[in-house]
């Protein structure tokens, strides 16, 4: 048959000009029977068995191990995604930055590889102080737009919520914690966040000086009383703060 092309192309080529009664189907595949052993995963002799077979029955077997292909190519790709995500959520875990009971995440993470399993319904962002469950589908919306207009987006996340800023604070966006139907349950990623320990201050031990009561106690001279020391002027570390007291 005139003008073949090699390959799946040529393949889809010739099943879509089926000819009932010819054998081009048959043929076309045993004279290209190593190339597409290859691409169909398939042993060469089955290939070539299918030499001289009536058109509608090469077809029917051609089109079971085109299926069977495109199948076990999807497997492949949601093991793959599966494996970036999985990664992702280990990264976004250890590279969190803790103030107070906020932790400040990499957007890029975030809002990258963390959404690459579409087989995902809900993402849990879990630690010892916090717990925000969040729709997948409302994190790709913000993957969509945020990252691309705004170049220092920032994310934290903190009893209350998932929150981004962008334009240093003058842009803000916050996305509430969702409650998981049992429906979906099954579909939850939980990235779990470890916080840092909490230090409990042991007293100091009693003086052996006797003590003061608090009317012999020295009243401070506010002549002599240091500066108050300058307040950060950064707004991230000052939204920060005010997230993590309001926590």
């Amino acid at each position: 048959m005139a003008g073949r092309r090699s390959g799946l192309a040529g393949l889809d080529r010739v099943l879509r000009a089926l000819e009932p009664g010819s054998h081009n189907i048959g043929d076309y595949v045993a004279e290209h029977d190593e190339e597409l052993a290859v691409l169909l995963d398939v042993g060469a002799s089955e290939l070539r068995a299918l030499a001289g077979q009536p058109d509608e029955e090469a077809a029917t077997r051609v089109r079971v191990l085109l299926q069977h292909r495109a199948e076990a190519r999807t497997l492949r790709h949601q093991a793959a995604c599966r494996d970036a995500v999985l990664a992702a959520a280990q990264r976004l875990a250890m590279t969190a930055v803790w103030r107070e009971t906020t932790a400040l995440l990499e957007s890029n993470v975030l809002l990258g590889d963390l959404l690459a399993d579409v087989t995902i319904q809900h993402i849990s962002l879990v630690s010892r102080v916090f717990a925000v469950h969040l729709p997948r589908k409302k994190l790709v919306e913000v993957a969509e737009v945020l990252p691309r207009q705004f170049a220092d987006l920032v994310s934290w996340v903190d009893r209350t919520g998932l929150h981004f800023r962008w334009r240093q604070g003058r842009g803000g966006l916050s996305l509430y914690s969702q409650v998981v139907p049992a429906s979906e349950s099954a579909h939850v990623l939980n990235v779990s966040i470890p916080a840092p320990a909490i230090r409990k201050h042991r007293p100091s031990p009693a003086s052996a000086t006797p003590r003061h009561s608090s009317q012999d106690a020295p009243r401070p001279n506010p002549a002599n009383a240091a500066p108050a020391a300058p307040r950060n002027a950064g707004w991230l570390a000052e939204a920060l703060t005010e997230a993590a007291f309001s926590a």
